[in-house]
């Protein structure tokens, strides 16, 4: 049997994610001058995509690429045909040049599952994933509504995932070289969803972060309900702004919860261990082992991975973990869940950290190969191989010594931590964020700490949503 995941980045249902990787990879084609149907090419790099398509024959509404192109508001759009950014140019480059590359990158489209819907245009080869990954770069993720509010929020994720499952796929996106490459791509993203340009997706329309379809997704995310409470009440924000205030779409991923949101249940009891993130419980891990085969079905942790060979390690073998992952839509700062002090801060392939690079949609293989959102199967694997922000908090008894693991994954995917050693803590005080891209975190606890865990509304907490300051653990020291 395959493994469930009680939180997912895609819909389980692959016609879905078909959809959306098929217009968005129509838009790309004629982007890069190619017939969206046969994928000829119609026009050269630099020309007028309106008199291109025209002379061509091809019918499609150009408007529609409006926010795959920077145009200042007021501008006349201009769209023109456009090589590949110099950075997706050398990933290209790579490819074609390292042959086990170029094998892994020609194999994992034989490997993948066969598409559900044959009528609706795929990405065929590695040249037109390139191309798909370059249309990304110069656009801000947009609001979708049902399932589609999945992929658009992960959208290389949604564009990657049907060779994620394949071994041809895993030896590519663990490949150092590839990761590099990804690394490069996804930090001039980040440059683009940090600007003011990225912007243009937060507006009231179609679409739009400040749709009404958008703001109750939002607000339900964090708790609320749509039909009677706004955004306005439960983050902060400027509603006479057009952007609602928000600089950049960066800056409305990590936006603000107003302080009674993120409310600390029993701030001063020791022995109740609070919610670092709005998250939903993935599992409960006890007797955790110094170095265990991470990379099998159904994966036992690996702490010397997960801490990366700390020297603090034998502190928690045979000790307690609990992890939980974030949705697209969560609120995605993270917050002390206990009182303490800091003792010690690291980060691990984090974004002032690229060598080694972070590891992005390597994924454990299993046999489902109709659930394309394998790495959402993968969490404990991937808090071996990711992007993570290690914090070492000494904490008030009972609990001791601590570890909260922010790890990042798909997308830019990075964490930024916001604390410094020798720092005094109290439970609800900002850690740091995680900055575009999928998440899941870890609090691990050390073997003479017994940790409990408390139902949420009378259902198992694992499995449960909870909101960050939430108390979701009882702990007691034991022999």
């Amino acid at each position: 049997m395959p493994q469930t995941t009680v939180c997912r980045w895609l819909p389980e249902d692959p016609a879905a994610i078909e959809a959306f990787v098929s217009d968005l990879l129509v838009r790309s084609r004629l982007i890069h001058g190619r017939d969206p149907r046969t994928r000829a090419r119609f026009a050269e790099v630099g020309e007028n995509l309106e008199t291109a398509t025209s002379r061509a024959g091809i019918v499609f509404d150009i408007g529609r690429l409006r926010r795959h192109y920077r145009i200042t508001i007021g501008q006349a759009a201009d769209y023109r045909v456009r090589a590949l950014n110099s950075i997706v140019q050398e990933f290209q480059d790579y490819i074609e040049r390292e042959g086990v590359v170029y094998a892994a990158f020609n194999e994992m489209f034989e490997q993948a599952p066969p598409p559900q819907n044959e009528d609706q245009a795929q990405i065929e080869n590695y040249v037109e994933l390139m191309e798909m990954i370059d249309t990304t770069m110069t656009t801000a993720p947009s609001f979708g509504e049902g399932v589609s509010a999945m992929v658009a929020a992960v959208p290389l994720y949604g564009i990657i995932c049907r060779f994620c499952n394949t071994p041809a796929g895993y030896n590519a996106f663990t490949h150092p070289g590839v990761n590099a490459r990804f690394y490069r791509v996804f930090m001039a993203w980040h440059d683009y969803l940090t600007s003011a340009e990225s912007t243009n997706v937060i507006y009231d329309g179609e679409g739009g972060w400040l749709s009404t379809a958008a703001l109750n997704a939002m607000v339900q995310s964090a708790g609320g309900n749509p039909a009677q409470d706004t955004f306005e009440y439960f983050y902060v924000c400027d509603t006479s702004d057009p952007h609602y205030g928000f600089k950049s779409y960066d800056e409305l991923f990590v936006r603000e919860l107003k302080a009674i949101h993120r409310a600390v249940v029993f701030p001063d009891n020791p022995t109740i261990v609070n919610s670092a993130c709005s998250s939903t419980v993935h599992k409960l891990y006890y007797n955790l082992k110094k170095t265990d085969r991470f990379w099998i079905k159904n994966t036992p942790y690996s702490l010397n991975h997960i801490l990366a060979e700390d020297e603090l390690v034998d502190t928690f073998v045979n000790g307690t973990l609990i992890q939980a992952m974030l949705g697209s839509l969560d609120y995605h700062r993270w917050r002390s869940p206990v009182n303490g002090k800091v003792v010690k801060i690291r980060l691990i392939s984090g974004a002032t950290h690229p060598n080694p690079p972070p590891t992005y949609y390597a994924a454990c293989l299993d046999d489902d190969h109709t659930d394309l959102d394998v790495v959402s199967r993968s969490q404990d694997f991937v808090t071996a191989i990711s992007t993570r922000g290690l914090i070492f908090i000494q904490a008030d008894e009972p609990v001791g010594l601590m570890c909260f693991v922010a790890v990042g994954l798909g997308e830019v995917s990075t964490c930024n931590i916001v604390v410094k050693e020798d720092q005094v803590l109290k439970k609800g005080d900002e850690l740091g964020q995680f900055h575009f891209g999928g998440s899941t975190h870890c609090l691990i606890f050390q073997p003479n700490v017994a940790v409990t865990p408390i139902d949420q509304d009378g259902k198992d907490l694992v499995g449960s949503k909870v909101r960050v300051g939430k108390d979701i653990l009882t702990v007691a020291k034991q022999a």
